[in-house]
């Protein structure tokens, strides 16, 4: 399995040394995150051929474009286009928000219908889309992604155990086995988290913790059960938690991530 590093917690940084840290850290790639206060903005999508072309250069692949992307708009042509002329073949689309106030079934329809013509869009350009699953969405988990999903079948899924951790949790074998398998898993995203007191009495919160530390997610058991399982697609780390230095926590826990995957039973290391 191949290891991308969600370029988040670097910011704004520039695509050559974005690459060059990346590389240093030990990655097989990026999955590069287009948003405000990053190295690429939906406004400066066509950076996005810049980001491959450095990355390749440092020996690294643009494996995922992450977007908040939930319509086919101006410019969501725009990043799929630029996806597409850099080569990229998966896009991870954005949220689609659970809104109490207008209900499950009103905002269900009208996020089967964004998605599928943003779907329609992409297929256009070239590019498969993936769909996370996130908490405090209508996709926290396989079974309502595959409600979202009923319409739209060349849509991917891109499980996220430590998001998922949010809302509760499913036990992994459950999501891949809803999925019908991992043909239907495009990335997988990587984290980990706690429990912790609130400060209201009796409250508890969901709180990021660093995948070194460990967390509620068993990855060392998650990720030699994808492997026996067949599923041979990429992985994102995610740095979610807060940290003085982004680099020194990204290079923590991949070298953490790559001591499981060279685990007896766990896979061979990508690079």
């Amino acid at each position: 399995m191949r290891v991308l590093v969600l370029t988040k917690p670097f910011g704004a940084l520039p695509p050559e040394e974005l690459a060059a840290q990346l590389a240093e850290a030990g990655a097989d790639g990026a999955d590069l995150l287009v948003r405000e206060g990053q190295t690429v903005t939906p406004q400066t999508s066509s950076r996005i051929g810049d980001a491959a072309r450095a990355l390749r250069r440092a020996g690294l692949e643009l494996g995922l474009v992450s977007t908040d992307l939930v319509t086919a708009d101006r410019t969501a042509d725009r990043v799929l286009g630029h996806c597409a002329e850099a080569g990229v073949s998966l896009v991870r689309v954005g949220f689609y928000r659970y809104d109490a106030e207008i209900g499950y079934a009103v905002g269900l329809d009208r996020a089967r219908r964004d998605l599928a013509e943003l779907a329609a869009l992409a297929g256009c350009h070239g590019v498969r889309l993936v769909l996370a699953l996130h908490h405090g969405t209508l996709h926290p988990s396989a079974a309502h992604a595959l409600r979202l999903l009923a319409d739209t079948e060349d849509v991917l899924v891109h499980p996220d155990p430590g998001n998922q951790a949010k809302e509760g949790s499913e036990d992994w074998r459950l999501t891949v086995d809803a999925l019908g398998g991992t043909d239907r898993i495009g990335c997988v995203g990587v984290k980990n988290a706690v429990w912790e007191p609130g400060e209201a009495p009796g409250s508890w919160n969901c709180v990021w913790q660093p995948l070194a530390d460990g967390g509620v997610v068993p990855w060392p058991t998650v990720l030699p059960g994808l492997t026996g399982l067949g599923y041979q697609g990429p992985l994102s780390l995610h740095v979610h938690y807060r940290t003085d230095d982004p680099f020194a926590s990204v290079r923590r826990d991949l070298a953490y991530l790559r001591g499981l995957l060279l685990e007896p039973g766990t896979g061979q290391r990508g690079r």
